[in-house]
């Protein structure tokens, strides 16, 4: 039988995900050739496209018309082209220097005429003209669906091999990605902490895996071994730390780095993970494959080769989001926080894997070696699993936003 994840899954009830349309929208377009006019709409058009709630028209199917920031919107224009709703967004320097920009923006729907749903006004400094952006789609992502967007975020991974591995950071987007971990230590494991602080395992010479922060600092930890996995629960109240003890992979749980006890009796858990409710997740070996735990319960079935398990505090309800698989042949499945019905998300295209949810829960990032589409690298799509936009070449493993 051919190697991959549908094999392994064996007879499982998997359910395919639904593909369904999405609101068609339309974004004003703009006369205005200023570079921080011109990164605004730039950055907001991406993450509304991104996003995946929404059907974005083509810049070129705008209606006919001159588009200056005071005139209104004529949403019946747009509603002719099949917009159910329209943004507009604005930069204008507000000083000489242009060290200062107004940000201006506004979302419509079309079936309430031309007075904005939202509309939102902030001035900012210029050198954060780029997050700022991703605040205002954040917004009027909110408006438009009632929650806010999560771009105004960054994502870590590790890549390389031996002593050229790193950690890195990269914008939500895809934009600015760079190394934060020194190029003489081995790094693997990045894990947002308190204060948003990164934090992450590395290895010196080839010593004993220990936690470092973006800071600089050292962490140490009392319990003497190497460090396999970090992560912290959402409201960063908890943290847990995968270390090599005597031969076996122990999890540890406390408040704090200085205040940790053994969580569990598991033999091997690794890939720790919380979900959203501050329950810990790992991954630990079942009596025929590889499963994930939740408070030491399996949530994944056995026989299959589960990991890296992220959970997504979704609108609809949380969804465990895990890597199953062998070889080249790896997809990610969905499922509830104590397991269920399990859904492909990715299917026969490579090796997928590393997913990791948005702040919101709507999206899942993940790295695939696709060879169709825009090819391997970092992606992000619905948790669905439909919708699937490549946001940078990069390759990598350990994701998490």
């Amino acid at each position: 039988a051919p190697d991959g994840p549908k094999d392994l899954l064996g007879n499982m009830v998997v359910v395919a995900a639904a593909t369904r349309s999405l609101p068609k929208i339309g974004v004003v377009p703009s006369l205005s050739a200023d570079m921080e006019d011109v990164t605004l709409r730039s950055v907001v058009r991406r993450d509304l496209d991104l996003c995946g709630e929404f059907d974005l028209l083509a810049e070129d199917a705008a209606p006919d018309g001159v588009y200056l920031d005071d005139s209104p919107v004529d949403t019946k224009s747009w509603g002719k082209k099949g917009a159910e709703a329209v943004i507009r967004v604005s930069a204008t320097r507000v000083d000489g220097k242009g060290e200062k920009v107004l940000l201006t923006g506004q979302a419509f729907l079309v079936k309430s005429g031309d007075t904005p749903l939202l509309e939102k006004k902030t001035t900012v400094l210029a050198a954060t003209l780029r997050v700022q952006a991703h605040r205002m789609a954040d917004a009027l992502i909110g408006a438009l669906t009632g929650q806010n967007g999560g771009f105004a975020s960054r994502l870590t991974f590790a890549s390389g091999a031996g002593d050229l591995r790193r950690v890195y950071v990269i914008d939500a987007d895809g934009n600015g990605p760079r190394a934060v971990s020194s190029d003489k230590e081995t790094a693997l494991a990045p894990a947002f902490g308190k204060g948003e602080e990164l934090f992450w395992a590395a290895s010196k010479d080839n010593g004993p895996y220990r936690i470092v922060s973006e800071s600089g600092k050292d962490h140490p930890l009392a319990i003497k071994g190497s460090v396999y996995g970090v992560a912290f629960s959402k409201d960063r109240s908890k943290v847990a730390v995968s270390i090599g003890l005597g031969g076996f992979i122990r999890l540890f749980l406390g408040p704090d780095m200085d205040h940790l006890a053994q969580s569990g009796t598991a033999p091997f858990a690794m890939e720790p993970a919380f979900t959203p409710g501050g329950k810990v997740a790992f991954v630990g070996l079942g009596a025929t494959g590889q499963r994930v735990y939740v408070d030491d319960k399996p949530v994944t079935p056995d026989g299959v080769f589960a990991m890296s398990p992220t959970f997504c505090n979704h609108p609809d309800g949380v969804k465990l989001v895990f890597a199953a698989g062998a070889g080249t042949m790896t997809d990610l499945f969905a499922t509830g926080e104590q397991g269920g019905a399990i859904v492909h998300l990715t299917q026969d295209q490579g090796k997928n894997s590393s997913p990791a949810c948005s702040p919101d829960g709507r999206l899942v990032a993940f790295f695939s070696t696709r060879k169709t589409g825009d090819g391997p690298g970092l992606y992000v799509m619905r948790t669905d699993g439909i919708r699937a936009k490549r946001i940078s070449p990069l390759t990598g493993d350990s994701l998490r936003w």
